[in-house]
């Protein structure tokens, strides 16, 4: 007796080489017995895979498998589970120690700064030299390689040597797409866009972060060839907020500078008017034409006009007298 395996793969893989059968038809193709072959047809529709017809054929119902795409694709999925999976090819890649403590190295470059940030990237060079003698140099696979060299690109690129660093990963690229290794590409491609975001940083001649942001972003709505995730995506968005509020920010921060210091202009002017009444009120000469400044009275704010309220007549009196 067939075990329940055998016969659903031999029912199933029939039934899809067919398309329309009787039992007996099933049971021919297959060559198994008919109770085995009735009762797979029947969890095959109650899965909905097929359907009996109204005609028949030498008296017996006729089967038609389902119309809808998405069960006949289940169906043949049911079928190819039976099937042994193809290994995946093997892609050669860097084993040596040096090489994977280069890539250790490099990823921590950003921690870093000032000296240790020297030291680990001079260490990183060193590691690839002798991960690339380790591997065989230009005696390895070609996948290899282009490892290393996306590595040595990383390095270049960390040390911003651009020009350098775009030939080391354009060569690496053209090796990975001929291996079809998307994850690689990608990842190559991303920091050719970062190179041409600061490409366009340095001719902008600027240090302002919200212009340095928007190449950055200019750069991603313009690529064709990498397509950022949903978060790149509304990290751009986000930065694009930002840049714009950081504008606004100044903008309003340079308002509040220049009428900061209108207003110390003013108190200062205040203060000297004020000295002048006073050396004025004591009989001594005031340091500058009282008569001119008094006619910018008005502009002081409120507080620094209600001093003059406090002067007694007699020595307005002496104010208005003064000569011109």
């Amino acid at each position: 007796m067939a075990e329940y395996g055998e016969v659903k793969f031999k029912v199933r893989r029939n039934a899809l080489l067919l398309r329309e059968f009787t039992i007996s038809e099933l049971v021919r193709a297959t060559g198994l017995n008919p109770e085995s072959v009735r009762t797979e047809v029947q969890r095959m529709k109650q899965e909905e895979l097929l359907f009996p017809e109204t005609e028949s054929r030498q008296r017996e119902t006729i089967y038609r498998l389902s119309d809808d795409p998405k069960k006949r694709l289940a169906l043949s999925r049911s079928v190819e589970a039976f099937y042994p999976k193809s290994p995946k090819p093997f892609m050669p890649r860097p084993t040596s120690r040096l090489y994977k403590a280069a890539v250790i190295s490099l990823n921590q470059v950003d921690k870093k700064k000032g000296k240790q940030r020297e030291e680990l990237l001079n260490q990183a060079e060193h590691q690839l030299e002798g991960a690339w003698e380790a591997e065989g140099a230009s005696r390895a696979p070609k996948l290899v390689q282009a490892h290393i060299l996306r590595e040595r690109g990383r390095l270049a690129y960390l040390r911003a040597k651009w020009e350098s660093a775009k030939e080391l990963f354009e060569l690496a690229l053209e090796i990975f797409a001929e291996g079809n290794l998307d994850g690689e590409t990608r990842l190559v491609d991303e920091y050719l866009l970062c190179i041409e975001a600061q490409h366009r940083i340095h001719i902008a001649h600027t240090s302002d972060v919200a212009t340095q942001a928007r190449c950055v972003l200019d750069i991603l709505n313009t690529a064709e060839h990498v397509s950022p995730s949903p978060l790149i995506h509304l990290l751009g968005d986000l930065t694009r907020e930002l840049s714009l509020t950081s504008k606004a920010r100044v903008a309003e921060t340079t308002l509040e500078i220049e009428t900061s210091r209108k207003i110390d202009e003013t108190h200062e002017e205040v203060k000297g008017i004020r000295e002048d009444l006073r050396r004025l009120i004591q009989g001594q000469e005031p340091q500058t034409d009282l008569s001119q400044e008094l006619f910018r009275i008005p502009e002081i704010d409120r507080q620094e006009n209600a001093t003059f309220s406090s002067i007694p007549n007699r020595d307005l009196n002496k104010v208005k007298t003064y000569p011109n």
